[in-house]
């Protein structure tokens, strides 16, 4: 196979995701190695379109416009960067920029931030001496606090006057603090209080593997410095320096280096077991304590039943359900986080019965403040309250509050939840609903398997109104009613007693901080005849998974792996649950309510559509923004799977609004019916079943059909031949060679007299036929025998703006908008591009938008491709190449062009 033959394979099989990686990290490389300033940004600008939230290449970007003098569009990607991920070296160049375009109150509070995350290193100090002379202050990671021109200061350590030592630095047993605050001659130091655990520790993971340790490290403060770990076991211990570069660890921080660490299986065993690896304030790194031999003991362990398939027969006794109902208690594990936590707190005591306790279990809390308040609601009588000596994380916290709890059910609650009145008592109804029912859990926005709407999670957490109406809507939709579930989900479990009697606790020696300790349980009790079911009446919110920080998909991954060493067929078990999606009619109850709910209009619109974007969404937007805006409601339709899903165009998401067709076809109606639809406008069946064709029959509504191409008699769309250019629209026969060629683009692939019958049945019967131009309205009329269609253009060409003046210098600059695949010109324009490199022709072809294959066409010649773009910027990326001249390379008789 020749080099070329083997980079077409590669870009052949590679998924999408990796080709657009590898397009990214082509830029990256082209930016990195670009000697002309101008150049690097060009590849840089490339490389963010492409992949807007890769951290490393907008901060590359960001700093670029920086050196170029462009704080404001520096500011704009500085500022995301530092609500995306909170790095120091974001919020310090947001304070660079916004100092330098004369906002004060921006750069300080930008300033403080980076001041809060990162020690003073000479660049930082310099910048907070130009935006707070002698006002500010800063900590080294060794406990030494740096000031600006003032050296008096009063200085407390959570609230508790202290002395410095030699050089400024804290005392002793400094790192066990939360705040150091620090206040100078006019108050509060800028910085002040700073947050002592970001300084005093380290951020890393540690696993068992082949029975020694292995992990990684570093400090998010001070990156540049090799972080120290102590790793103690009951016969002596280890202190090591982490040294070695971490390659592909995953740290979301542009400036972020992990180090590695290893022990080997004898060095591990030396120390005995468990061992716990921390940090310099004393503190577990994710994933300790460890044991490197207790996975073979647990799964050893007659009472664990692990290493049994998850599809195995059920171990021990049936279920025994208890003669009457225990009263439930409220487990809560609580370790930072103030607002959430009271909040949390606060809706649970609004809703709790009289003969519950909420049990909150503070897990050696880092947060002075939040201890606080925990103490005070217990001085008041409204919690019970565990305060643990040692952060045991998750499941342990949770274990303590489950052996507090003994003798009633409980319910696990993470801290970051709000819940509805009447949650609790409807979660036990839900258990006792059957007697082998060991755990349930409630509907959430995030929460993996159990999550609505969307069904993947991540919807963003409501407020406790919006919670208590969600509630409301699921107890609507879906009452009383349980679904199985292969486990149940953490954020929110409710355990009988008498399942955990038989199954035990949480293994907290196994989980560390936490991840898959709740799913373990439930397989316990699934060996031994226990059910975990979702309680689809009953929504609590959830704030999502926000902790541990870039290990959190390290840990996640371990814990994964061992619940699948520990119960094999686990994956598989998820897997298909996924697939069968037994929660789906209940998401889809709750959507339709919601639908209903939002019918304020009294009449709508219908735009059947692909979901394939592009010029074609450019017209539904604008069809559905005037629908809109003469009082109709705009539900567009679009294909999804083998189903069509329903939106509102500019309103709330409906993700299970999906009716499979031709099946749904009449559901789909009854839901569209009660909107009173004016007329179906059909744009697209691209993706659809043609069922959906006779929708409009069904509404009683009037049928439009509006032309954007010529996939109404061309199974090919484009009238693109087997030569890869204009087929000159041949005969029947023709058409039926081409097809038999190259094949159909159509979703049901209608033979060619099929697909002509088809579209002469639609067109006829339609209302109004719409094309954009006379010429597509002429193609159509030479291929059926229909009234004049209506000619609409889709835009008014007098209104697009002036180009900018043309870049200076003898190379001409050639623009070329769009996706450019094979019908846009993607040949011809790869034959211009070798041409001009064969020839030293002075021309230089610029692409705004992408083509069927970059890195080819840039090879090729002197051409060169922006990436992507959003709509509402393709005018200014257009105007910014101060191009000669402009070129549209379609090889076909387009019905409109938008480039």
């Amino acid at each position: 196979m020749s080099d070329v033959e083997a980079r077409a394979e590669r870009r052949r099989t590679r998924t999408r995701d990796e080709f657009w990686q590898a397009l990214v990290q082509h830029a990256w490389r082209r930016a990195q190695s670009a000697i002309d300033p101008a150049e690097a940004r060009r590849w840089l600008e490339r490389a963010h379109r492409m992949l807007p939230l890769d951290g490393m290449v907008a901060a590359a970007l960001a700093s670029r416009r920086l050196q170029d003098n462009e704080p404001a569009a520096a500011a704009v990607l500085f500022q995301a960067l530092a609500d995306r991920d909170g790095s120091p070296e974001a919020w310090t160049g947001l304070a660079t920029c916004a100092h330098l375009l004369g906002d004060p109150p921006r750069a300080r509070a930008a300033l403080a931030r980076a001041l809060h995350g990162s020690v003073p290193t000479p660049t930082l100090c310099n910048l907070a001496n130009a935006i707070a002379p002698g006002a500010w202050c800063g900590l080294t990671t060794d406990g030494v606090l740096v000031t600006g021109a003032v050296r008096q200061a009063a200085v407390r350590l959570d609230g508790a006057p202290i002395s410095l030592g030699r050089n400024r630095a804290l005392p002793d047993g400094w790192r066990s603090a939360a705040l150091l605050d620090v206040d100078g001659p006019a108050g509060p130091m800028l910085g002040s209080p700073l947050p002592v655990p970001v300084f005093a520790g380290i951020e890393g993971f540690a696993e068992v593997v082949d029975g020694g340790l292995r992990g990684w490290a570093w400090r998010p403060a001070d990156p540049g410095r090799d972080p120290v770990i102590s790793i103690d076991g009951p016969l002596g211990r280890r202190v090591l320096t982490a040294t070695i570069p971490a390659e592909g660890v995953d740290h979301g921080r542009r400036l972020a280096r992990p180090r590695r660490f290893v022990l080997t299986p004898a060095e591990a065993a030396a120390l005995g077991a468990p061992l716990s690896v921390r940090g310099p304030d004393g503190r577990h790194l994710l994933g300790s304590p460890l044991d490197p031999g207790l996975e073979a003991r647990a799964a050893a362990d007659p009472g664990h039943a692990g290493f049994a398939p998850v599809w195995a027969d059920v171990v021990g006794p049936p279920p025994v359900p208890g003669r009457r109902r225990p009263r439930v208690d409220v487990v809560v594990p609580v370790y930072r986080g103030l607002a959430a936590t009271m909040a949390c707190l606060d809706s649970v005591l609004k809703a709790l019965p009289r003969t519950s306790r909420l049990i909150v279990v503070e897990d050696a809390s880092p947060d002075p403040a939040l201890v606080a308040a925990l103490i005070d609601l217990s001085r008041r009588r409204l919690i019970v309250l565990l305060r643990l000596p040692e952060n045991r994380g998750f499941p342990g916290a949770a274990n303590a509050g489950l052996d507090a709890a003994d003798g009633r059910d409980v319910v696990l609650l993470n801290s970051d939840t709000l819940v509805p009145p009447g949650w609790l008592e409807r979660l036990q109804d839900a258990a006792y609903s059957a007697p082998d029912i060991g755990a349930v859990t409630p509907l959430t926005n995030d929460g993996a398997i159990v999550s609505y709407p969307d069904r993947v999670g991540g919807n963003a957490q409501p407020g406790l109104a919006e919670t208590i109406a969600l509630d409301r809507l699921a107890q609507r939709a879906n009452g009383a009613a349980t679904v199985d579930l292969p486990v149940g989900v953490g954020f929110c479990l409710f355990l009988r007693r008498d399942c955990l009697d038989q199954v035990g606790t949480l293994r907290e020696d196994l989980f560390a901080q936490g991840y898959g300790e709740e799913n373990d349980l439930c397989l316990r009790a699934r060996h031994r005849g226990w059910r975990s079911v979702a309680a689809p009446g009953v929504f609590v919110a959830h704030a999502g998974a926000t902790s541990f920080g870039a290990a959190r998909g390290h840990l996640m991954a371990r814990n994964g792996a061992i619940l699948e060493r520990l119960h094999p067929g686990y994956d598989a078990l998820i897997a298909r649950h996924v697939a069968a999606d037994p929660l789906g009619p209940a998401r889809q109850r709750m959507d339709a309510l919601r639908w209903t709910a939002e019918r304020r209009r009294r009449r709508s619109v219908v735009l059947i559509t692909h979901a394939g974007g592009g010029g074609v969404d450019l017209v539904i937007d604008a069809r559905a923004r005037a629908a809109a805006g003469a009082g109709l409601r705009a539900i567009v339709l679009r294909p999804s799977g083998a189903g069509v899903r329903v939106t509102e165009h500019g309103g709330a998401a409906f993700p299970n609004l999906v009716f499979p067709m031709p099946d749904g076809l009449p559901a789909l109606a009854r839901l569209l019916r009660a909107d009173r639809p004016h007329r179906v406008e059909l744009h697209h069946l691209l993706g659809h079943h043609h069922a959906i064709a006779g929708l409009a029959g069904l509404l009683d509504a009037a049928p439009v059909s509006v032309v954007h191409d010529y996939a109404r008699f061309c199974p090919r769309i484009a009238l693109i031949g087997p030569e890869r250019r204009y087929c000159g629209e041949p005969d029947l026969a023709g058409c039926e060679a081409c097809i038999a060629d190259q094949g159909s683009l159509l979703e049901d692939d209608p033979s060619v007299p099929l697909l002509l019958e088809r579209s002469m049945a639609e067109l006829s019967q339609a209302s109004m036929v719409i094309v954009p131009s006379a010429d597509a309205a002429a193609r159509l009329r030479r291929h059926f025998a229909i009234a004049a269609p209506t000619v609409e253009p889709w835009e008014d060409d007098a209104a697009l703006p002036a180009l900018s003046p043309a870049r200076q210098g003898r190379v001409r600059r050639i623009v070329v908008v769009g996706a450019i695949g094979v019908e846009k010109g993607y040949a011809v324009l790869l034959a211009c591009a070798r041409d001009a490199r064969a020839r030293a022709l002075p021309l230089e072809f610029v692409v705004v938008g992408f083509t069927a294959d970059d890195e080819r066409l840039m090879d090729a010649g002197p051409v060169f491709v922006t990436g992507e773009y959003k709509e509402d910027d393709a005018i200014r990326l257009i105007q910014a190449q101060g191009a000669h001249l402009a070129f549209i390379p379609s090889i076909w008789p387009e019905t409109w062009c938008f480039a």
